[in-house]
């Protein structure tokens, strides 16, 4: 089901951005908010691109460490962070999780820590997690500082038996903001029986999505074309070279 949720799975360097070399950590999807762009839909826009990298226990003090007073550590060696020193920026991490048992209750837990370095405003610093596009954000006053605040989310799972995870962090204002995330659990039912498809993903007021990927040393391009008010989702496979797209029934999948 869940994958990766200690970070202790390895990475992937992601393309430099100048001269900064964020890391997607191995099953998920990693994805900042563009500087110039609005933050997850609200009025604030970003203006830098945090850096996002896995924090071993050796690179930690030993009173961060797992177990410790301060531990920025909840499960095996690893943490993920996201940090920037003076811009406002948004990350998301994201993971198709399928296979789970439809109709069954599912509870989603993600810690994440914030360090808000002494900023006033409550809502400078947000967290939130998301499933299947149902969730909410948490500001930094209800999260405190340098404490594990532990977003939990209950669900029942839809018939095409996936969950689509969203885990967001965001800095609204140009001052210093750092945010850890660990020990990240799903306790589902597993499916019985495999579903290979999702049901349709509805998305208003938008035409289609179409997307193009090509096969690495392959030289094949697939085109994919997704019929009107339904959503393309990518999610990520432990096969080298491949990318999983997760498409609603209906989808027009084309090789030339």
């Amino acid at each position: 089901m869940l994958k990766n949720g200690t970070f202790t799975e390895g990475w992937m360097d992601m393309p430099p951005y100048g001269n900064l070399i964020n890391q997607q950590p191995n099953s998920w999807i990693l994805r900042w908010i563009e500087p110039g762009n609005s933050l997850f839909g609200a009025g604030d826009k970003a203006a830098g691109v945090p850096e996002c990298v896995h924090k071993l226990a050796t690179q930690l003090p030993p009173n961060e460490q797992l177990g410790a007073k301060d531990a920025l550590i909840l499960a095996g060696d690893t943490t993920y962070k996201v940090f920037h020193a003076s811009s406002p920026f948004g990350v998301e991490l994201k993971q198709v999780v399928t296979g789970l048992k439809p109709g069954s209750e599912a509870t989603l837990e993600v810690p994440i820590l914030a360090v808000l370095n002494n900023d006033p405003d409550p809502y400078g610093a947000e967290s939130g997690v998301w499933v299947n596009g149902q969730g909410s954000w948490v500001n930094g006053g209800q999260m405190g500082n340098r404490k594990w605040h532990r977003h939990q989310h209950t669900f029942t799972v839809p018939n095409n038996g996936t969950a689509i995870i969203e885990i967001r962090v965001k800095s609204k204002w140009p001052r210093p903001k750092d945010f850890f995330i660990d020990g990240i659990t799903l306790t589902a039912v597993p499916t019985e029986t495999p579903v290979i498809l999702p049901d349709p993903i509805m998305i208003p007021d938008e035409d289609r999505e179409v997307a193009e990927t090509t096969a690495s040393g392959a030289g094949k391009a697939v085109q994919i074309t997704v019929p009107q008010g339904m959503k393309l989702v990518t999610a990520v496979s432990d096969e080298p070279n491949t990318v999983v797209l997760v498409v609603p029934k209906g989808v027009a999948v084309q090789k030339s």
